[in-house]
């Protein structure tokens, strides 16, 4: 596989994980021969088929109206602007945001209060303080799911030492 060949990979890759999180539904996927086949389901039930050429660099997109049953195909170069624009066409929230079902909010919190509780015995049971080393070790566990690009956006610059570069985490 060609160098070129496995940055566009990462850009579709980045791209179905952007679009996924941003609310269309993956169906199906599968590969065939330098060519991957997307099956959505986007912003108001339109289905999306989506077939990435690495050979000819190119996407196929078939749109299906599911009110008309109407077909709509382009035929696209496969770059990032044209990824995006797809992303955009597809998803009902805008890039860098994320759909969060209630569900997972509700998880969240329960989790969050299970923690602070956990830590309070724990200080309490062992008579210390804790400190922030285990929140960084979960926080370097969840940066291992976050692309190269989505990493340099959530390093926060008022931890950065001497203002130079970011604080060393294990597993990243």
């Amino acid at each position: 596989m060609s160098n070129s060949e496995q940055e566009l990979r990462l850009m579709v890759d980045n791209w179905v994980t952007d679009v996924k999180r941003r609310g269309a539904e993956l169906y199906a996927a599968n590969e065939g021969d330098k060519v991957q086949y997307f099956s959505f389901e986007g912003k108001g039930d339109f289905r999306f088929s989506v077939e990435i050429d690495y050979a000819i660099q190119e996407i196929n997109v078939q749109i299906t109206d599911p009110k008309t049953g109407g077909i709509e195909i382009e035929v696209l170069v496969l770059t990032d602007k044209n990824l995006r624009s797809l992303a955009r066409l597809m998803c009902s929230v805008r890039e860098g945001e994320a759909v969060v079902p209630v569900y997972l909010l509700a998880q969240l919190a329960v989790i969050c209060h299970g923690y602070e509780r956990l830590v309070q015995d724990l200080d309490q049971l062992h008579g210390i303080q804790t400190t922030t080393g285990s929140v960084a070790e979960i926080e370097a566990d969840l940066r291992r799911f976050l692309t190269p690009e989505e990493q340099k956006r959530t390093d926060n610059p008022l931890l950065m030492r001497g203002g130079k570069k970011p604080k060393p985490t294990s597993g990243t």
